[in-house]
């Protein structure tokens, strides 16, 4: 009867078994995570300026007023006035300034013959649609009040008073030949008044023009205005 033999060294019965869990007890034990408050108070930040954000455009949107503002084309002098010739626009509510609100357009301006040349782009005020026989605060005879747009960098910085006087030039661009650059022909055209104006960085502004000026500032390619002393 032969007896078992076993190889010396060999693992015991069941060892190579075993043997997995123990190298399973031996592993280092897994760190517990780390926590970075900081990155939690910068995350609650944002969360606050996203907030704060959105207020503040709530606010500024609670603000502007739907207004009229005359569309792609020049209306002349003594134009009858219909819907068709002018858009709706919203702009930052200012009290100063005498806009022709949009809800309003039937009963301040259909049907009206207009007694200044209002320029294409321009918000309207009441003072343009005025009646000329009682010439506004700031207009002289023989002159007419119409609305011009001028960029920033085309007119006096700091501020521009009611009635102040301007030098009023417009540019009638020369198209270069051969593909050279156009150049510019500023021409003034005389002595302005400030009757209104907003605060944009190209500003709408009413102007009281010599009546003979009208149509060449209508056509204009671009404005400026420079201060006028004296």
């Amino acid at each position: 009867m032969s007896k078992d033999r076993t190889i010396p060294g060999a693992p015991a019965t069941g060892a190579a078994f075993g043997g997995g869990r123990a190298v399973a007890a031996n592993r280092l034990p897994t760190a517990p995570r780390e926590r970075k408050p900081a990155l939690a108070a910068l995350a609650v930040l944002l969360i606050l300026a996203g907030a704060l954000a959105t207020m503040i455009l709530v606010t500024k949107s609670g603000n502007r007023v739907s207004v009229v503002r005359v569309g792609p084309a020049t209306i002349a002098a003594g134009s009858k006035l219909d819907a068709s010739q002018f858009v709706e626009t919203s702009v930052a509510k200012d009290n100063s300034i005498n806009y022709v609100p949009w809800s309003q357009f039937s009963s301040i301006l259909q049907g009206r013959t207009t007694y200044n040349t209002l320029v294409k782009g321009s918000l309207v005020t009441t003072d343009m649609v005025t009646d000329q026989s009682g010439n506004s605060a700031g207009q002289a005879p023989g002159t007419t009040l119409m609305g011009i747009q001028v960029k920033q960098g085309h007119y006096p910085t700091g501020q521009m008073y009611l009635g102040d006087k301007f030098t009023l030039y417009t540019d009638t661009v020369t198209a270069g030949q051969n593909g050279q650059n156009a150049t510019a022909n500023w021409v003034a055209q005389g002595t302005v008044t400030l009757v209104n104006r907003d605060d944009a960085e190209t500003i709408t502004a009413t102007i009281a023009v010599p009546t003979d000026k009208v149509l060449t500032v209508a056509n204009a390619a671009d404005l400026m205005l420079t201060k006028t002393f004296g």
